[in-house]
C-alpha cells in the first residue's frame, strides 16, 4: 500500500509551535486536541521517491538487462583492443647465439606479393604515405617496398640505432618509420624493406678495418662502389637493421648486394644463402629473408626484357627496374604468371 503523502510547506517544517498551557481543569478532550498539531508538526520532510519505485518488473528487468549487456560489451573491447596493442607492439626482437638456427615458421612459408618501390622519404605516416597506399591499391599492388639501407650505404629510415648515428649514415629518411608500417599493416598492404647488404660507400670509409682493401686502399669496382668485408662485424650491422624495423612490424626482408664483384668473391664467404643462414642464426624473431634477383624492362626493349623474366624457384624476389608505368607492368607480370615482384619504376 502507497503511504498517503503530507505536503508540508517550507516555513512550517522549520517552524515549531510551543504547546499551549493549560489549567489543572482541562478535559481530556482538549488535551487530545492540542496533542494533535504537535505530532504533525513532528513529521520530517519526505524525501523523494526513486523512479525504480514507479518501474514495472518488466521495465526492471530491461534495465537490468541493457547494464550487463553493456558490461559485456565493453570487457570485449578492452580485451580485443588488448590483443590489437599487443599484436602490433609485440617485443623487440632477441638475438641468440651464432650457433643457434632457429628459423621459425615464416622462413619456411612461402611469400607471394606484388610490391611497387616507395620513395622512404614519403614514409611519414601523413599524407605522403597516404597517397602512397591509395596509388598501391589503386594499381592493384599488395605491398609497399622501401630501401632500408641503399645501394650507396645510406639508411632510409630515421633509425636510433648507436652503429648508424656513429656513421651519420641516415639520408632522405623516413620520419616515423614505425607509424608508417603499423598504417601499412592495418590497411591490409604488406611493408617490404630490402636491404643492401655489402655494397656501402659510407662504412667502409670510416671502417677500413671492415672494408674490403686493395692493399693499403679501399677497393673500388668499376663504378667506384666500396665494400663492407663478409664477417661478424657486417652481419651485426645488417642484424641491427632487421632487428629494429621488424620491431616495428616489418616481416619480410629483400637482402640485395650479397654478392661481391667477381674478381674478390674467391676470397670472400659471399651469397645470399651464407649471409641469410647467419642473419637466421642471430635473431629470434619470425621472419623472411629473400634474394633480390635485378632485372630491367624498358620500353625499347621490352618484348625481350619480359621474355628472360621466368618462374623463379627458391627464395628468391624480382627486383624490376622500369620506364614503363607500374600499373602496366604489374598486369603484364600477371599475364606472364609471376607471383612475388617488386617494380621499381622511380
Amino acid at each position: 500500500m502507497k503511504k498517503k503523502r503530507v505536503n508540508i510547506d517550507k516555513e512550517q517544517r522549520f517552524k515549531f509551535k510551543k504547546p499551549d498551557k493549560g489549567g489543572k481543569n482541562d478535559s481530556a478532550e482538549n488535551k487530545t486536541k492540542d496533542a494533535a498539531p504537535e505530532k504533525t508538526e513532528r513529521i520530517k520532510p519526505i524525501r523523494r521517491a526513486k523512479n525504480t519505485q514507479n518501474l514495472t518488473k518488466g521495465q526492471k528487468f530491461a534495465r537490468r538487462l541493457l547494464v550487463f549487456v553493456c558490461c559485456v560489451a565493453l570487457i570485449a573491447v578492452g580485451y580485443t583492443g588488448m590483443d590489437v596493442y599487443i599484436t602490433r607492439n609485440a617485443k623487440a626482437v632477441h638475438y641468440s647465439s651464432d650457433t643457434d638456427v632457429d628459423t621459425g615458421a615464416l622462413s619456411d612459408v612461402k611469400v607471394e606479393f606484388s610490391a611497387d618501390m616507395a620513395e622512404s622519404i614519403g614514409l611519414d605516416d601523413s599524407v605522403m604515405l597516404s597517397a602512397i597506399m591509395n596509388e598501391t591499391q589503386k594499381n592493384g599492388f599488395t605491398a609497399i617496398a622501401f630501401e632500408a639501407k641503399r645501394e650507396n650505404g645510406t639508411i632510409g629510415y630515421k633509425s636510433n640505432l648507436s652503429s648508424v648515428d656513429s656513421f651519420s649514415a641516415i639520408s632522405f629518411a623516413a620520419e616515423k618509420p614505425q607509424q608508417s608500417v603499423q598504417s601499412m599493416l592495418s590497411n591490409d598492404i604488406l611493408p617490404v624493406a630490402v636491404i643492401h647488404c655489402y655494397k656501402d660507400n659510407v662504412v667502409p670509409a670510416q671502417a677500413n678495418g671492415e672494408a674490403i682493401m686493395d692493399g693499403a686502399n679501399l677497393y673500388k669496382d668499376s663504378s667506384g662502389n666500396t665494400y663492407l668485408k663478409p664477417g661478424d662485424y657486417s652481419y651485426n650491422y645488417i642484424r641491427d637493421i632487421v632487428a629494429e624495423l621488424n620491431s616495428y612490424g616489418v616481416t619480410v626482408f629483400v637482402l640485395d648486394s650479397c654478392n661481391l664483384p667477381d674478381e674478390i668473391s674467391k676470397k670472400y664467404d659471399d651469397g645470399f644463402d651464407v649471409i641469410a643462414k647467419r642473419l637466421y642464426g642471430k635473431i629470434d624473431a619470425n621472419v623472411k629473408f629473400l634474394e633480390a634477383v635485378n632485372v630491367t624492362v624498358s620500353k625499347d626493349n621490352q618484348a625481350n626484357d619480359l621474355k628472360a623474366i621466368k618462374k623463379l624457384k627458391g627464395n628468391k624476389v624480382y627486383v624490376i627496374k622500369t620506364d614503363l608505368s607500374s600499373s602496366k607492368l604489374r598486369k603484364l607480370m600477371q599475364k606472364k604468371s609471376i607471383t612475388t615482384y617488386i617494380i621499381d619504376s622511380n
